[in-house]
């Protein structure tokens, strides 16, 4: 192994990785922490990519991270997939919204639909009706509900009528 890479070994010997592969909530950053712990026991580059199946020029480009970042290089990056429309800042000032939506509402539950067209008023957000539910979800929004009652519903005169009502057996 070259020289470079023993001195970022060493650099590592200060953290314990194999702790902290047991606590990764990632498992790539679990692979990571493990072949960097076999390599602070003395074992090649060559033996930890044969015993986690992956090519030395991975081992190698995990260890530049290290060395550029420290401990931060093995953890897992951000992905590259679509970020969400509404940003996590505007989270609360959505969950509000809905809710608000909501307490307006005389009878029943607001709908997707209903949704849609506060986020694209209020936030100036357009998106499909399947976002609006990943949305609520993200905001900690999603509730069953059950059958929607009418404003003029009152709850003792239906109570009077089932315990005057038959029971069928």
């Amino acid at each position: 192994m070259r020289a470079r890479y023993q001195t970022i070994l060493k650099l590592a010997q200060e953290h314990d990785l194999a702790r902290l592969a047991k606590h990764a909530k990632h498992p790539r950053e679990k692979t990571r922490f493990l072949a960097f712990a076999h390599l602070q026991k003395g074992k090649s580059v060559l033996e930890v990519a044969e015993l986690f199946f992956i090519t030395r020029q991975a081992i190698y480009e995990w260890m530049r991270a290290y060395e550029s970042n420290g401990i931060q290089g093995l953890y897992e990056q951000g992905g590259r997939g679509r970020k969400s429309d509404l940003p996590t800042q505007e989270r609360e000032a959505f969950r509000k919204a809905v809710l608000k939506l909501q307490e307006g509402r005389s009878g029943g539950r607001i709908n997707g639909k209903d949704i849609l067209k506060m986020m694209e008023k209020d936030f100036g957000i357009k998106c499909t009706q399947r976002s609006v539910y990943n949305h609520l979800k993200n905001a900690k929004l999603v509730w069953i509900s059950s059958r929607s009652k009418h404003p003029k519903t009152d709850e003792e005169i239906q109570e009077a009528f089932k315990k005057t009502s038959e029971k069928k057996s």
